[in-house]
């Protein structure tokens, strides 16, 4: 009961919720600590899991953000506005 808290704990990054909510199964006061102890280092795990995946994620992607801020857009729509050219403030 315990690992299925823990996971409960790492999905969905709530470890107090699912401390309760198994307290409230089990209604056993000897299994608080170990459940506090594995729910928080589930979450705690999933955390972590979840940044070095975004981070990678980051690295492999060929557009950012600051590539999209920059690009010029060559429409002849009156509602597109392209960005001031930089080159010809020089």
């Amino acid at each position: 009961m315990v690992g299925a808290a823990s996971v409960l704990a790492a999905l969905f990054r709530a470890p107090l919720t699912a401390s309760l909510l198994l307290f409230e199964c089990t209604r056993n006061y000897d299994v608080i600590l170990p459940l506090m102890a594995s729910a928080g280092v589930a979450s705690l795990t999933g955390d972590i899991v979840e940044k070095w995946l975004d981070e990678e994620e980051r690295e492999t992607d060929p557009v950012s953000w600051g590539d999209l801020a920059t690009r010029i857009y060559e429409t002849d729509d009156d509602i597109c506005i392209p960005p001031p050219d930089k080159s010809a403030e020089k």
